[in-house]
């Protein structure tokens, strides 16, 4: 009891040494490389990481400042917040270290200042002023139960959350999706929010499925990362090369990425996963990084400037850069027709 007494007496210089540990936590992820990228997402279109920044910034001046009911009121209203990210991290089957730490010195915080002044015998009301309650200001001594504000935080962050998880990444090394063999090499540059690309892609699918049924020519895809929500969707594509490896599965993920981002409805990963289940699209869990890092470089190697581009390629001797819509469909389709005739469908 005494050294509970001694935390009281000194629970505001705690809570800002606990808020400072909070911001460096998130500094500290936020200068993480992608690997441990966990959780993303944002509040009104402000990066997750930067809001709890700001948030333990207001934590420690309105303690510093000694205004321990408006604390308690943030506080609360941040285990509201707490509590939906851990739920969302629940549903996605996906655990963030950094952001669990940062909600347990929310929690500690809480518990260091928790007062309950108001006392009643009705039932209800206990219940109601149990997370304890601080004096709401300009009033003459009304107290507001801390439980309001823990919702209204929860219902906030409902409404104005915006993020996906990263999964726990599988053990393979992942590969730059390519398929069939042979000498010659169609290389597609293309990005799923770019509707010239959705109509390239949509004109090549049939001779794909026909020079991939030859098996003589290798195709290989390479995503664009042209818009925000680019890397989200190229991301599911790799799964979906991952869970097998013939092509039908991929193409046919192609196929439904490139409908749904014309659609421009979804922006969700949890939103994007259910849309390719229900089309029956296996999907398996792999770390993207190494696959983005080969699609720049050869972005890179090849001067990719503009979607949506196709280099056909025989080794170092014949190489030729379509670019467009229109030249894919007037020039490239027909030379493919014409240099590998035959099983067409």
């Amino acid at each position: 009891m005494h050294f509970y007494r001694k935390i009281l007496q000194h629970r505001l210089p705690i809570t800002i040494a606990a808020a400072l540990a909070g911001i460096g936590i998130m500094m500290y992820y936020a200068s993480c490389d992608t690997a441990c990228s966990y959780l993303r997402g944002n509040l009104l279109g402000i990066d997750l990481k930067y809001v709890g920044v700001g948030y333990m910034g207001a934590i420690i001046a309105l303690a510093f400042f000694r205004q321990a009911d408006l604390l308690r009121m943030l506080v609360a209203a941040g285990i509201g917040v707490e509590g939906f990210l851990v739920e969302f991290q629940v549903r996605e089957n996906v655990f963030c270290p950094f952001c669990l730490a940062f909600g347990a010195l929310v929690i500690l915080m809480y518990l260091i200042n928790y007062e309950r002044r108001h006392m009643t015998n009705a039932w209800h009301r206990k219940g109601l002023y149990v997370f304890g309650d601080a004096k709401i200001p300009f009033t003459e001594g009304l107290r507001l139960p801390l439980l309001a504000m823990m919702i209204a935080g929860y219902v906030f962050v409902v409404l104005t959350f915006s993020g996906s998880a990263t999964p726990a990444y599988a053990a393979e090394t992942t590969a730059a999706p390519s398929y069939g063999k042979g000498s010659w090499e169609l290389m597609i540059f293309t990005d799923y929010f770019c509707p010239p690309c959705q109509a390239a892609e949509k004109d090549l699918e049939p001779e794909l499925e026909r020079l991939l049924a030859r098996g003589d020519v290798k195709i290989t895809f390479v995503d664009f990362p042209g818009h925000k929500s680019s890397s989200l969707f190229a991301k599911y594509f790799l799964f979906a090369a991952a869970a097998n490896k013939g092509y039908a599965n991929s193409l046919k993920a192609r196929s439904v990425l490139f409908a749904l981002a014309g659609e421009k409805k979804i922006d969700q990963e949890s939103v994007l996963a259910a849309a390719l289940k229900s089309k029956n699209i296996a999907l398996e869990t792999v770390d993207p990084k190494p696959v983005f890092q080969q699609w720049l470089a050869m972005i890179k190697r090849f001067e990719i400037d503009q979607t949506p581009t196709c280099i056909l390629r025989f080794s170092s001797a014949y190489s030729r850069k379509f670019i467009g819509s229109d030249q894919i469909s007037r020039e490239l389709i027909p030379e493919l027709q014409k240099r590998f005739p035959g099983l067409k469908k």
